[in-house]
């Protein structure tokens, strides 16, 4: 190892500006060719840069259709592969209000419309002209209409009835539970299906009200388009989708799934009499259940689970912070067959799923995440966007079957060119509880030496119901390059080993899922190479909750750096923007009957027994964590004089480390790498 990093610079933080984002493969119709998204972020702009590339099946990168300094995302083909819609903030013509005037620029980047391009050459066009913005493109099966989502303000739309309490000046009047969300603020618009002819025109806004819509799949038909909505009467608490039609020409919206299930991703079946949908019928604990594919029928009716029993969860639970989503919904293969993604052990892999004998088979494998896959229903080969740990994401092709794998892009060799990135190594260890084999990876520093003696960082992942393995982390590697071996671990709670493992933290925050972390960290001291005098410890959301717990339960560490954390249940519940379901199901209790339940699996009650010298990195528009469980948390540190300070990031949600402002996400890396550069 200390050869090939001599051969290659370290990374550094501002290696974020050189990392290629691939993402959203899309097969053309005729499956010679591929269009994807390359994002990247800016420096000298503060923000991200994208644009649309089409590769051919034979492979290479293929030439970039779109540019500019703008965002373009979401391809789709045109049903006769002559044409791409795509999604664009570039600026084009203004935004038309609800009377169809302009609307003036208020100074602010343009909000995304559909545009299309053709193949064979030309300027992109402008087709919608949305008030507040187009997303999610689907064409019609006869290429004539673009379907999209929009938001709107129900004020005055069908089946919305007037606010009893009516504004005077600038104040908000609130009477939902659901009043604002991470990532989104205030509430104040709904996202609508619309349609609109391909060539540009006159959108029609095909659903109201004051609920949301997605998911778009028109019927092959193309009468009907199927969508995905929080639509029924219980909303307002219960935040689950149920799948729902529309008339493609206007009509009545209709509930294909009537019951208590939570779906997300919906695709037709070729012949049109059914849908396949991912989700899950426990709206309760969703979070902590395996998500299922289900078959639907066209007609409605009680939806058939296929998986079933399955210790598989159907989609990606994978995590990094260099990754650029895209559409996962489920793939019809040509001999009736469903292509799936889905996560177990730290890996996420596509799966051919036989719907009639409730069979799968695996189509991709290895120690990798399988991120999107897009399939051609009269062809035999599939596309999959696939990251390593050590390897950015970048499109691979097959058969469908697996068979004949080819790397078909390789957007970034520059950089891997130049870079030494550490590989992740697997190590499988027993909780300090004893009952459980808990995996695991260890990252080796840069230039490590077998008989140096190194500096730990414990990672401990989000959610909790989330999944660290084979993919990307800029951030981790950053700690490699400075010198730090890196563990991270799947405890209790994480996603990817059956319901019971995902389920079981359930009440038990701290004390179920502290144990699996530990004896991760002991496993790593028997490695031989790490310095038991200089252990670090982070984490953010879920993650920050249990570097707070663990503090507050040994002094092992050295130093810790908690991010976008929960220290407090009882006040979580009442200011999170998801805290009077999620927090009141996870900790089971509510802040008026289990006050010394909430208490006694809240981090801030041990507070007196934290001397690990504690950075607290929070962002001041988390609704998701709100600022107030940082504030609380450095607050009574300071009263007890210990080593704490805070960094406060303006402006930014729950998702900073992901998707945040370039400047403001190299800003908490310096913050946090200079912590643990101090103290350890």
């Amino acid at each position: 190892m200390a050869k090939a990093a001599a051969s290659k610079r370290p990374i550094t933080a501002e290696d974020l500006f050189n990392i290629p984002i691939v993402s959203d493969p899309r097969l053309s119709p005729d499956g010679k060719q591929v269009a994807y998204v390359v994002t990247r972020l800016c420096k000298e702009s503060d923000a991200y840069k994208a644009a649309i590339w089409v590769a051919p099946l034979s492979g290479g990168n293929g030439v970039q259709l779109t540019s500019g300094n703008h965002r373009d995302g979401a391809p789709r083909w045109s049903p006769d592969g002559s044409t791409i819609a795509f999604t664009s903030n570039r600026t084009g013509l203004a935004p038309l209000d609800k009377e169809g005037k302009p609307v003036e620029a208020t100074g602010k980047k343009s909000p995304p419309q559909v545009w299309t391009i053709a193949l064979g050459g030309g300027e992109a066009r402008q087709v919608t002209r949305q008030q507040f913005g187009a997303s999610s493109p689907e064409w019609s099966p006869d290429g004539r209409t673009l379907a999209f989502l929009s938001a709107t303000e129900p004020a005055g739309e069908p089946g919305v009835p007037e606010p009893a309490h009516q504004k005077i000046a600038d104040e908000r009047v609130l009477t939902k539970m659901s009043y604002r969300f991470d990532g989104r603020g205030f509430i104040e618009r709904y996202t609508h299906l619309f349609t609109i002819p391909a060539t540009g025109g006159t959108a029609t806004q095909l659903t109201f009200g004051d609920c949301e819509d997605g998911g778009i799949a028109w019927s092959p038909d193309g009468r009907t388009i199927a969508f995905v909505s929080l639509r029924h009467e219980s909303r307002d608490a219960e935040r689950y989708t149920l799948v729902y039609t529309v008339p493609a020409a206007g009509g009545e919206v209709k509930c294909l799934t009537p019951g208590e299930y939570d779906f997300d991703q919906i695709s037709w079946s070729p012949d049109g009499t059914r849908m396949v949908a991912v989700g899950n019928d426990d709206v309760v604990a969703r979070g902590a259940k395996n998500d299922l594919l289900w078959t639907v029928s066209a007609s409605g009716g009680d939806p058939t689970p296929i998986t079933r029993g399955w210790e598989l969860s159907v989609g990606d639970a994978g995590m990094s912070d260099v990754f650029m989503g895209g559409d996962h919904r489920p793939q019809w293969l040509d001999d009736g067959n469903v292509l799936v993604l889905a996560s177990s052990r730290g890996a996420t892999n596509a799966y051919r799923i036989d719907l009639g004998r409730k069979k799968a088979s695996q189509v991709t494998s290895g120690t990798r995440r399988v991120a999107a896959i897009s399939a051609n229903a009269g062809g035999g080969e599939i596309v999959y966007n696939v990251g390593e740990s050590d390897q950015p994401f970048e499109l691979h092709a097959s058969k469908a079957t697996g068979r004949g794998e080819r790397k078909l892009t390789d957007q970034s060799a520059a950089f891997t060119g130049a870079v030494w990135l550490s590989p992740a190594e697997e190590i499988t260890f027993t909780s300090q509880a004893g009952d459980r084999e808990i995996q695991g990876w260890v990252l080796k520093p840069y230039g490590f030496k077998k008989k140096v003696k190194y500096p730990l960082i414990v990672q401990i992942h989000g959610g909790p119901h989330a999944m660290y393995g084979n993919a990307l982390f800029h951030e981790m590697q950053l700690m490699a390059a400075r010198g730090y071996a890196v563990l991270f671990t799947n405890p209790r709670g994480s996603s990817g080993y059956g319901e019971e493992f995902t389920g079981c933290t359930r009440e038990r925050w701290g004390e179920s899922d502290m144990p699996d972390v530990m004896g991760g960290l002991d496993a790593a001291l028997k490695l031989g190479f790490i310095d038991e005098s200089r252990l670090g410890v982070t984490g953010g959301s879920y993650g920050g909750y249990l570097t707070n717990w663990i503090i507050g339960h040994t002094d092992r560490f050295k130093a810790a750096v908690t991010q976008r954390c929960v220290s407090n249940f009882y006040s979580m519940i009442g200011t999170s923007d998801i805290g009077f379901n999620f927090a009141v199901y996870e900790s089971g209790g509510t802040p008026w009957a289990d006050t010394d339940k909430l208490l006694k699996h809240s981090p801030i009650s041990y507070v007196e027994a934290m001397t690990t010298p504690l950075l607290i990195i929070h962002n001041e528009q988390d609704l998701r964590c709100p600022i107030e469980q940082a504030e609380q948390l450095y607050m009574f540190l300071k009263m007890l004089k210990r080593d704490v300070a805070m960094v406060r990031i303006p402006d930014e949600d729950h998702n900073l480390s992901r998707t945040g402002t370039p400047s403001r996400r190299l800003a908490r890396l310096h913050h946090m790498i200079a912590w643990f550069d101090t103290h350890l």
